[in-house]
């Protein structure tokens, strides 16, 4: 049968061996499912660095870092060596995008949540969010500092304990209020609603928490923004969620129109302590094309949250169960926003991204083999993803439809020596006399001096040269840059770690020779350098093969649909860029013109199918030749 549509689902930093764990022990059925009646990628490699911009480009580009030059997490502003931007503006993309090709032969496609597609990518189709990491979340350029853009506010915690970063409250006799039931013991905190990581300002006057008196103690809590019992804007119980809260809110923007929920995660039977925590406000305009999708999105289940809140764990506001009902609630989203616009609107190609795994990880993956909570919370969001795959499944035709679950890279946990100290290659270049760092007074922090250093290792794996005819601060010399480079390779060979007398850096390689590894071009570093998988833990520097206790660096490839092999694990490299020549191909629809990967031809149950179309083709033409021919000699007409 005919590939008729195609949908691509992105996990970001998945474990693939967990994935296929967790499927095997009956915990992720649609997975499972797609396993056994397609295809598993055993070694799906991705390119170097593991960051999420350049692979998630890469998938939909079929080229090489060094083409597509969306190089890292953030890229260098020109001509400076101190400042970056963050990578996910389709501006900075050089290559061709698949739907980009694919609208030339007239198809449409739909962008779910998909990183470096912002401002929106698609001519003829539908885009829903793509700037960053969640669906309303824009990860704008020409911010000096990385800087997350979490709609009108990330999420907020008010509470009585001693928390980083919580807005303190204090629990006092409920005073001066309107319509509340006598015969009730009522205590009352304010709120001051300030917005956390946003590029607005909070015009709210205060909101207040009214704690009530149930009878067997304080266990409910009222929100509201003015002292009116009549006019709550959520009553909830101890442990438990209010339901989607949609309101308007003030800002020195004018007036944003949001979503969020509340959750008061703890109060005391006496009422004198509280913790209560608001989801981020979650932007209800501004992340779609066309704009009017956004209101036909609304009211779906789940929280269009832009991320899943692991700091939040960390800082102590939120457990462990909270935290897997916020990423729930997103994989929700995901899933109910796939399954709408699959279902009502015109499609060929979908391509979506989610992102929980990855955030879990950074956080969470050097306790998982050691505290069974922490694995269970894994298994959860792995569920979470698998039911959200089960949604669009119901969504589409598999008879018809190529579907694929492909990752930008995995995770690996850190080794001991590692988490207690952080593996700085700056430190081994400053050993060298190529950089120099000191304290600056004004902030206590440790910066570099540009006008004394000749190197530096900026983003995730790249060392730059100072260069005077390139950076507005440079020292060194054009024909000093290879000798420099030979002293940057020769440092990082020869460090050994004092702590481990191991030597954690796997190659380096000098820029005129990373094209072997798909890195090129003017925004890569003067030397490029990997480490052992075990030395930084999660991603982004280690080797693309690198295995490490529960972790993997290799990529997920599962696959299924017209003539794609049934139940076989697939022993060949199955590289990122291959992704996008073997949808063009099973398609018929055109290639992007930088592509540069293969078609997965091991995947086929019939790898010669395409030529057999072609022979039955010529076959059908010449016996169609024969018959006008033949008409010709004919005495009469009809």
């Amino acid at each position: 049968m005919k590939t008729e549509k195609c949908v691509v689902i992105g996990w970001d930093a998945p474990v693939a061996k967990r994935v296929k764990k967790y499927a095997e022990e009956g915990f992720m059925p649609n997975t499972k499912r797609l396993i056994e009646k397609g295809v598993w990628g055993e070694n799906c490699l991705v390119p170097h660095p593991t960051i999420t911009p350049p692979n998630w480009t890469t998938i939909v580009t079929g080229s090489w870092i060094g083409t597509h030059q969306i190089v890292c997490f953030n890229l260098l502003e020109e001509g400076q060596l101190e400042k970056t931007y963050p990578a996910f503006c389709k501006d900075d993309c050089k290559a061709e995008y698949i739907w980009e090709a694919a609208e030339k032969a007239g198809k449409r496609t739909i962008l779910l949540n998909y990183p470096t597609t912002w401002p929106n990518a698609v001519k003829n189709g539908i885009q829903v969010g793509g700037g960053g990491l969640g669906i309303n979340e824009y990860r704008l350029r020409g911010v000096e500092e990385w800087t997350m853009k979490c709609d009108v506010s990330a999420d907020i915690c008010f509470t009585t304990e001693d928390l980083p970063e919580v807005y303190k409250v204090k629990v006092e006799k409920a005073d001066r209020w309107e319509n509340l039931p006598e015969g009730v013991d009522f205590k009352e905190c304010e709120l001051k609603i300030r917005f956390r990581w946003s590029d607005y300002i909070s015009k709210e006057n205060p909101w207040y928490a009214l704690l009530i008196n149930t009878g067997d103690g304080y266990n409910k809590v009222g929100i509201y923004r003015e002292k009116d019992g009549a006019c709550p804007v959520a009553l909830v119980e101890k442990g438990q969620w209010s339901e989607k809260i949609y309101m308007e809110v003030e800002t020195d923007k004018g007036k944003k129109k949001v979503v969020f929920r509340i959750k008061v995660i703890d109060i005391s039977s006496d009422g004198e302590k509280i913790k209560i925590y608001f989801t981020p406000l979650c932007s209800l305009s501004g992340f779609a094309f066309p704009q009017v999708i956004e209101q036909e999105l609304e009211s779906l289940d789940g929280l269009p949250l832009p991320s899943t809140e692991t700091i939040s764990y960390r800082l102590g506001w939120i457990d462990l169960n909270t935290l897997s009902q916020l990423i729930d609630f997103q994989n929700i989203y995901y899933g109910e926003c796939a399954r709408y616009l699959l279902k009502n609107k015109e499609w060929d190609l979908f391509f979506m991204h989610a992102h929980c795994p990855d955030h879990f990880y950074h956080i969470l993956i050097n306790e998982i083999e050691n505290d069974k909570k922490v694995e269970e919370a894994e298994r959860d969001f792995y569920q979470s993803l698998d039911r959200m795959v089960g949604k669009i499944l119901e969504s589409i035709d598999e008879e018809k439809t190529l579907i694929m679950i492909t990752s930008d890279h995995g995770a690996v946990p850190t080794s001991k020596e590692y988490q207690e100290e952080y593996f700085d290659v700056n430190k081994i270049l400053e050993n060298k006399g190529l950089l120099v760092r000191e304290i600056d007074e004004a902030t206590g922090r440790v910066k570099i001096i540009w006008e004394r250093t000749k190197a530096a290792a900026q983003l995730s794996c790249y060392i730059y040269i100072n260069l005077k005819s390139k950076y507005s601060n440079g020292i060194v010399e054009d024909n000093e840059y290879e000798k420099i480079q030979d002293e940057i390779i020769k440092a990082l060979y020869d460090y050994t770690d004092p702590e481990t007398g191991k030597k954690p850096i796997a190659f380096a390689l000098k820029k005129q020779d990373a094209r072997i590894i798909g890195l090129y071009g003017e925004r890569i570093g003067d030397v490029i350098y990997g480490v052992y998988p075990e030395v930084s833990g999660e991603h982004g520097r280690q080797l693309t093969t690198g295995e490490y206790g529960i972790g993997s660096m290799k990529g997920l490839f599962i696959a299924k649909g017209p003539n794609i092999k049934k139940g076989e694990i697939v022993k060949r490299t199955i590289w990122l860029t291959d992704i996008v020549p073997t949808i063009c191909y099973l398609m018929d629809i055109p290639v992007p013109k930088d592509c540069e990967g293969a078609v997965l031809y091991q995947i086929f149950q019939d790898p010669d199918f395409k030529r057999k179309e072609i022979e039955k083709l010529k076959e059908n033409y010449g016996r169609l030749k024969k018959a006008i021919d033949s008409e010709k000699f004919l005495t009469h007409r009809y």
